[in-house]
């Protein structure tokens, strides 16, 4: 008896972990969300490739809806208003130096309370709201759309 309970125990914790993850993706994953990141991709396909240092951004807000992409063309300063209530922050980081989000990207996570996410050139990722950093999908262009394959693996700095 002691064994299937101790099962059922680590199954839940483990569905209980994979449910979370994508229930905190939820924001991203709408039409609109994603016709907006395929729009961030494509305004920084030039940083991708190393023409440009300029990173893109734009919010989820409460009703779905998003802001509009923001730039302030310089990666070390990358200024997005985030209102408050707004459900995510969503930015490209410049070239494959750092596909993942950096500290002060996790700093900003924790102190505004969303999560970050950012946008690279084959990966999605993000800082969340407790200091971890999780990579959200894999990503690539077909066909003329953007395509991400969601994974549910967690990173911490």
């Amino acid at each position: 008896m002691k064994n299937p309970l101790r099962l059922f125990c680590i199954l839940s914790l483990l569905f209980s972990a994979s449910f979370s993850a994508v229930a905190k993706d939820e924001p991203i994953k709408t039409s609109v969300v994603q016709a907006q990141l395929f729009e961030l991709y494509e305004h920084a396909s030039a940083s991708y490739v190393g023409c440009s240092n300029s990173e893109y951004s734009f919010t989820v807000k409460p009703d779905g809806t998003t802001s509009g992409i923001q730039s302030s063309n310089d990666y070390n300063r990358n200024v997005v208003a985030v209102p408050v209530g707004d459900l995510a922050l969503i930015h490209t980081h410049p070239s494959m130096d750092l596909p993942a989000p950096s500290k002060g990207d996790v700093a900003v996570a924790v102190r505004l309370g969303v999560p970050n996410y950012v946008l690279s050139k084959f990966a999605l990722y993000v800082a969340e709201p407790d200091g971890t950093i999780r990579k959200v999908a894999d990503v690539k262009i077909e066909h003329g759309q953007l395509e991400l394959g969601y994974t549910r693996k967690t990173y911490s700095r």
